[in-house]
């Protein structure tokens, strides 16, 4: 067994330290849900439902990215002190990771409520209130999981591996536009693909900011991108019902649920607020993104 695991390590040091870099980052996420599909496969063996191992090996993907992390950044940056430069923990001041989680469901908030209020206004939809505790509970894993986990892979890992590379600003294209090819849906028409892919790609420039913003603390950006999620799961599922008529301008693209930050109102809305954003927190947006590493 110790055998095995010092070959693991003796490989996966290997893989780390390809050339050129880039060509790590690429497979890094296809080969950890390869390894997570296999070690979730087997549990077919004692009853678990098919249905439930995609869901299953998508938590141990996770898991292995988690576990990955420290001796990526160490073997291939010399970096240590993983969490703090991943921005998960800011000099163990817990109140303040809460103060930012908060402050970035709050942005969430407000831009839906931005497209909520002149939705229901025009009668393009009307409150229900029908939600049950199981779409309670599925907003609440939405939000923190959702949230806290493709932060920490788009505006954490992501974000830090490319700037150490690249510099700030092309790292933050590059993973916007990464974060938001990804999320894409490729069974709507073009140019209603082409407006999400804009849109999504607005909310990762946004979210790199807030990282900025909130001295590189990654909780604001979890908070937000969580609440975003989570908020609109619960209007699509009961909270709200949206008229068929809504216009695609306002409650965005879509098949099944809508993206609200995929059409022209909501994209206008992430404009505003990338402006707001940079506006107010300039300088220490300056400061900070010219520094080599985050810590």
């Amino acid at each position: 067994m110790n055998y095995l695991f010092h070959s693991i390590n003796i490989i996966y040091k290997k893989f780390l330290l390809i050339r050129p870099k880039i060509v790590s980052i690429i497979l890094l996420m296809p080969l950890l849900y390869l390894f997570g599909w296999l070690i979730a496969n087997p549990l077919l063996l004692i009853g678990v439902e098919k249905e439930n191992i995609s869901l299953i090996g998508t938590i141990f993907t996770f898991l292995l990215f988690v576990i990955s992390m420290p001796k990526w950044f160490e073997i291939r940056w010399g970096l240590n002190q993983t969490w703090i430069l991943l921005g998960i923990n800011i000099n163990d001041k817990r109140e303040q990771r809460f103060i930012y989680f908060i402050k970035g469901f709050l942005y969430a908030i407000i831009l839906l409520l931005l497209i909520l209020i002149p939705l229901i206004s025009n009668g393009w939809g009307y409150w229900t209130g029908r939600l049950s505790s199981q779409i309670l509970l599925n907003a609440l894993l939405l939000i923190i999981g959702i949230g806290f986990a493709e932060e920490l892979i788009f505006r954490g890992w992501l974000l830090e591996e490319l700037k150490n590379q690249y510099g700030f600003k092309k790292a933050c294209v590059s993973q916007s536009f990464i974060f938001s090819f990804v999320h894409i849906g490729f069974n709507i028409p073009f140019w209603q693909m082409v407006s999400i892919l804009f849109g999504l790609f607005l909310l990762g420039v946004l979210l790199a900011l807030i990282r900025i913003k909130d001295d590189n603390c990654l909780w604001g950006c979890a908070g937000l991108h969580g609440g975003l999620v989570g908020i609109w799961f619960l209007v699509n599922n009961g909270l709200i019902e949206i008229s068929k008529d809504a216009p695609i301008w306002l409650v965005g693209p879509g098949v099944i649920n809508t993206n609200p930050l995929g059409g022209m109102y909501g994209i206008i809305l992430l404009i505003f607020m990338l402006f707001y954003i940079y506006h107010n927190y300039k300088n220490n947006i300056s400061k900070i993104s010219n520094n080599k590493n985050f810590n």
